[in-house]
């Protein structure tokens, strides 16, 4: 029988947990899954923009993408024992249409930045979500954060400046993209809290698994207008020739292999992702991104050969170190602020 990744993992985990004087196998599975599916994401990504002329269709680009993960998820529901679809009302399937919504322009403005601009600056742009995640939460959704917290804000922003200072390949569109993903990304964090915490939603959805999955389906056709708010659309046949040749002519090629791919591991190192943090504290999802993070970063960097300037590089390590600062911000302060109440 055919099974997702969680529900085969989970049943090798189980058959093996115990194995190894007790190491959880699984969760290393898991880990390791998710940082490989990120990284080759990233490659697959890059490979087919450059295969596709940059941004010209990006936005066709980020749909198809989309649209891989969204086959992938109604495949599983329909094979045979690989996972149970929701059993979800029609106005409980309309609800969870904000959460696509922020997941495809999350989508669209992550792609068009590591179009535009070196992987590596849009991934150091991108460790600056807990930032803002903190503005959006307080200004939209009333939701505060500790003074520590908001202390660690400061070295993210400003490694992220340093970052640019030295950045080869650097535009003000890769930035402002790479921003635009994050803020949406803040507000689909928060939708899916309120979303999920209706009563009888998450059991009607039946899992992380469906909720992602749903969230894909919703996001595909979100994508869709901006293929034609851009423009795209009306270059369709230059589109269609494109793909038809695996590339733009003097390009690296390889079009439809990496486009398809880079859908595919998109949708499965996220789905990954959520199964691995819910196995983890979260100061260990803490470490486990930081580390994943510098290695997207650094890796990616030398697969297509951009900058490594020193200056980057210190940017680039003080704005992740921020960040994990940020992340385990109230457990370092939390003990001293429980010894002064008992003195």
């Amino acid at each position: 029988a055919l099974a997702g990744p969680g529900d085969w993992a989970s049943r090798v985990g189980t058959a093996h947990r115990q194995c190894a004087m007790g190491i959880d196998i699984e969760l290393y599975v898991y880990l390791g899954l998710w940082y490989a599916g990120n990284y080759y994401y990233n490659i697959y990504n890059k490979l087919s923009s450059k295969a596709g002329g940059g941004t010209e269709f990006v936005m066709t680009l980020a749909l198809l993408q989309m649209a891989v993960g969204a086959v992938y998820s109604l495949f599983l529901w329909f094979a045979p024992e690989a996972r149970a679809s929701p059993k979800m009302t029609f106005s409980q399937v309309m609800k969870l249409a904000p959460l696509g919504f922020c997941a495809a322009a999350a989508h669209a403005g992550a792609v068009f930045s590591l179009s535009a601009g070196a992987v590596s600056f849009a991934q150091i742009v991108k460790a600056a979500e807990p930032a803002f995640a903190a503005g959006v939460g307080y200004t939209v959704y009333g939701k505060t954060i500790s003074k520590a917290k908001m202390a660690c804000l400061v070295p993210i922003i400003g490694g992220i400046w340093v970052a640019s200072v030295k950045e080869l390949d650097f535009t003000w569109a890769a930035l402002a993209a790479a921003g635009g993903a994050n803020i949406a990304a803040a507000f689909r964090g928060q939708e899916n809290k309120r979303t999920m915490a209706e009563e009888g939603l998450k059991e009607a959805v039946g899992g992380a698994g469906n909720t992602y999955a749903i969230t894909t389906l919703w996001a595909t056709l979100m994508l869709i207008p901006l293929v034609f708010i851009t423009g795209e659309y009306n270059k369709l046949d230059q589109f269609m020739q494109m793909w038809s040749a695996d590339g733009k002519p003097g390009t690296v090629g390889n079009l439809r292999w990496n486009t398809i791919m880079s859908g595919l591991t998109f949708y499965l190192y996220n789905e990954v992702s959520t199964i691995a943090l819910k196995k983890i504290s979260g100061v260990t999802h803490s470490v486990a991104n930081t580390a994943k993070r510098a290695i997207i970063i650094v890796g990616c960097a030398i697969a297509f050969g951009e900058s490594m300037d020193p200056i980057k590089m210190t940017g680039c390590a003080i704005a992740i170190g921020g960040t994990f600062l940020y992340a385990i911000a109230d457990d370092l302060v939390k003990p001293s602020e429980d010894k002064t109440k008992t003195q």
